[in-house]
């Protein structure tokens, strides 16, 4: 916990097993001594930011920036709970987002028009474009931290618009692929489907909707499927951020 200068507040030498207590205790010394540190600098407090917001520098500013959900999806009848993963002995001291099967990416694109096409038949939308969103967003970090897939890793990688309809300055634009990735530890095997809404004179999209789902199997190190490597199914939503 620190001021907006690097002053420090509160949490040296904090550790991970402290109790309820001693974390509240630690919280309320450093509110405390934020209203001190504000007073004697000037400092205003701010609104929370809202999520969308607060997208990783390098996305920030881009045209396009697309939110990306990624969860474990049902396997089979009766199941309709997204909390799937018990922890073990060895995770009690792993953060508790492990036991709910989602998480939460980003990406952006510097040339939102690589996906619009004017043409009423299925196009190949540009190959650089759809094997960056597989290589780094199509990968199962549900639960943890894993690596993006190599150009090597990419078996199969197709994905096709074409437009909808089109007037009152806007393009209707329609998505469909699939892509197979694998390494040693894992694999995912997803079909593709989306819609955009494009607007000509602004140049950019007023809505970009892109669901992935197939199959995951496998394990990464720290994406904790050590115990579930499954198969099993998985889906992963890329959404144009609200604020753009």
């Amino acid at each position: 916990m620190i001021g907006p200068n690097a002053e420090y507040l509160e949490g040296a030498k904090a550790l991970s097993g402290e109790k309820v207590d001693a974390v509240s205790e630690r919280m309320r010394r450093a509110v405390a001594r934020w209203e001190e540190l504000r007073r004697q600098k000037g400092y205003r407090n701010a609104p929370v930011p809202r999520a969308d917001d607060l997208a990783p520098p390098q996305h920030a500013e881009k045209p396009l920036l697309l939110r990306v959900f990624l969860r474990d999806l049902p396997r089979g009848p009766g199941d309709r709970s997204g909390r799937r993963f018990e922890p073990t002995d060895r995770d009690r001291h792993w953060l508790q987002f492990t036991e709910w099967s989602w998480n939460v990416n980003w990406i952006s694109f510097d040339r939102p028009e690589l996906f619009v096409t004017d043409s009423e038949e299925a196009v190949p939308v540009d190959a650089t474009a759809f094997r960056r969103i597989c290589r780094e967003v199509l990968v199962d970090n549900v639960r943890g931290q894993a690596p993006g897939w190599t150009d090597g890793d990419l078996d199969l990688v197709e994905f096709t618009m074409r437009r909808l309809s089109f007037g009152d300055g806007r393009a209707e634009i329609e998505y469909r692929g699939r892509a197979e990735m694998r390494d040693a530890d894992r694999a995912y095997a997803p079909k593709v489907y989306g819609r955009a809404t494009w607007n000509l004179q602004r140049r950019r999209f007023e809505r970009f909707r892109l669901v992935a789902i197939g199959p995951r199997e496998g394990a990464s190190p720290f994406n904790q499927r050590r115990e579930d490597p499954g198969p099993a199914p998985m889906g992963v939503a890329l959404v144009l951020s609200p604020n753009r």
